[in-house]
Order: C-alpha cells, then sequence, then structure tokens
C-alpha cells in the first residue's frame, strides 16, 4: 500500500498531517479504563489512534511527496530527550472529551517548539490558529461537559512520528518516526 494513496471519497473531509507521540502500551490500557468511564459519545477514538499531537496541517486533498520529503527532513534534523507525558486531568466540553496534564510541562514545551521551528524553517507552516496544547483525545460528541481529576496516567515517549490521518474515515497512515535520545 502506498503511503500516499489517493482516496477520492465523499465521506473523507480533508487530510491531516500531523507529529505525534504516542502512549505506550501500558498507558493505552491505561487511557482505555479512563475512556470507559466516560459515557455515551457519538465517537470514541480507538486505542491505535490514541496519540497527543504537536503540530499539525490540514489539507483539502492527498498531500504531495514533496511535503511529505520536507516534513520528514524538517523532523529528522529535530534532537531531544526522551519525554516525560503525564496526563491527570478529563476534559470535555460537549465536543470533544481529553486527557490533560494538570500542570505545565516544559520539556515537552521546548521539544514541541524545535520541531514547529525546524518545519517553518523549511517553509511549511501549522493551520491557522494551531495552538499546542498538550492533551490526548478520548471522545467526540458527548452530551455534556465534565472535568475531573484522574489518577495520572504517564509514559515516556522515546519517540515521534509523522502520520497522514484520512479525517472522516478514521484511517491513521504512518509516514515517519524519530527516535528520541534516552
Amino acid at each position: 500500500m502506498s503511503l500516499l494513496r489517493s482516496v477520492d471519497s465523499d465521506e473523507i473531509l480533508l487530510h491531516r498531517l500531523f507529529f505525534a507521540l504516542k502512549p505506550s502500551a501500558e498507558a493505552v490500557a491505561e487511557i482505555a479504563d479512563v475512556r470507559g468511564g466516560i459515557g455515551v459519545a457519538r465517537s470514541h477514538v480507538l486505542d491505535h489512534r490514541l496519540h497527543l499531537t504537536l503540530w499539525s496541517l490540514d489539507l483539502p486533498m492527498t498531500p504531495t511527496r514533496g511535503l511529505v520529503d520536507a516534513l520528514c527532513a524538517a523532523a529528522a534534523r529535530v534532537r531531544g530527550p526522551a519525554l516525560r507525558i503525564a496526563m491527570n486531568e478529563l476534559v470535555g466540553n460537549g465536543h470533544v472529551t481529553c486527557l490533560t496534564p494538570g500542570e505545565p510541562m516544559p520539556v515537552l514545551k521546548t521539544f514541541q517548539r524545535k520541531l514547529q521551528l525546524a518545519v517553518a524553517d523549511a517553509g511549511i507552516w501549522p493551520n491557522r490558529g494551531f495552538r499546542f496544547e498538550p492533551h490526548v483525545t478520548l471522545a467526540y460528541g458527548q452530551e455534556t461537559g465534565q472535568r475531573r481529576a484522574i489518577l495520572p496516567i504517564s509514559w515516556r515517549a522515546h519517540e515521534f512520528s509523522l502520520v497522514h490521518s484520512l479525517v472522516g474515515l478514521t484511517e491513521h497512515v504512518d509516514l515517519g518516526r524519530w527516535v528520541l535520545e534516552g
């Protein structure tokens, strides 16, 4: 299967390229337990699609090989330590329900900024209005909002990846991965 297959479907709302940190298998199990307790939603994010978005770009059509190559080259220039991710709050606004950190994560923020600058140096900018706010999305379309503390869920991210999401088909295709040190 081509990593950049062309898809022509009325079901696709758009193509999204994003850099992500994915939780460990142990963290996925803990996240799934929390997700199981949030109640009814239009859709729940499946285990294999759980991630923390570092940078995102929406496109109306299949991304070009040149764009993907440029993003991969920019990512390859970014160095950083393995990142400790900790989520300890469940937040939902009736549209989206997420896990968030209850406190600032300066090492993660510094790494994200380095990645964003490397991509900008390649002449590529994220979605208009993109702001990095660390979270892991659990579900979409709940009828009510919620906010509560949870037992901390943490993992050490040893790599980050570039993902092509076929929004509307809920399909993720990994386009590249880069190892973090330590």
